[in-house]
């Protein structure tokens, strides 16, 4: 009898960041400029001053992933329940895994802390002001403080910006906690108001290797952060397959070409948890 095959967990960090495409294989450099300069108050003599914007610039590149597996001629005429029919639909599947894999370690990539970026930092450091300076279980009190440290992030010119936290992101160990803050209920009293309800989005990714972290992270639209790239007329993994000359059978093969980095750290918060 053939039994039904696995199905991969769907991919939560996917949600959390913003797809495009890359003409080439060359680093894919993402600039971002400051903010424009503020008003002066014109003097007597109606003198204009030029002001400058500062810029950002932050790096990755699309690579390169593939597989392939061959059939014999004898296994495919003894298949008799046709378990090698639906294969290149399961090439693509281990694809997407592959895709969600590679978003998983780059997140936690630097022990945790994330990719080092362009200023020599990691993406979630105490500079930044997108990581709590000690680890703590999901609560009342350190919810608002990652709320609180999104919503005062600064731009390149030193300004406050706007950061809306949209998302709250937990391994599967954390799955029932961060659904009991984020639950409606129906308070008796103004201290037994959640001030979360509603205002979250749960995402849960079952391949973070850590328990206890979590983080909060902004909609991937509002502002930038993480982002993967597809290279150009080949988004999503590319299936093909071929009659062996060589060897008596048929060959299958899925090529991904595919790159993520993440260009901005002011959209998402890291608490390492207890």
């Amino acid at each position: 009898m053939l039994r039904d095959a696995y199905q991969a967990a769907p991919s939560g960090i996917r949600r959390l960041g913003r797809q495009t495409t890359a003409r080439d294989f060359r680093a894919v450099n993402k600039i971002m400029l400051g903010e424009a300069p503020l008003l002066e108050k014109l003097n007597e003599h109606g003198e204009i001053k030029a002001g400058t914007m500062a810029e950002a610039r932050e790096a990755y590149k699309v690579e390169t992933w593939a597989r392939k597996i061959g059939i014999t001629r004898q296994v495919l005429v003894n298949d008799d329940l046709g378990a090698f029919s639906d294969l290149a639909r399961r090439m693509g599947q281990a694809a997407a895994e592959t895709e969600a894999r590679i978003l998983v370690t780059l997140l936690e990539a630097g022990s945790g802390n994330g990719p080092t970026l362009s200023d020599g930092k990691t993406l979630f450091h105490a500079d930044h002001g997108n990581k709590a300076g000690t680890g703590a279980a999901i609560s009342d009190a350190t919810l608002s403080a990652a709320r609180l440290a999104l919503r005062t992030q600064k731009g390149i010119e030193d300004r406050t910006i706007r950061v809306t936290p949209r998302n709250l992101l937990v391994p599967p160990a954390l799955e029932t906690t961060a659904e009991k803050w984020l639950a409606s209920i129906a308070p008796a009293t103004a201290a037994d108001v959640n001030p979360f309800s509603g205002s979250l989005s749960l995402v849960v990714e079952p391949r973070l290797s850590s328990a206890t972290r979590w983080y909060v992270t902004a909609e991937p639209g509002e502002i930038d952060g993480l982002e993967f790239a597809y290279l150009s007329g080949a988004e999503g993994p590319q299936v093909e397959s071929r009659s062996g000359w060589d060897v008596d059978g048929v060959e299958i093969r899925v090529i991904l070409d595919f790159g993520a980095g993440f260009i901005d750290h002011r959209g998402w918060f890291m608490n390492s948890g207890a």
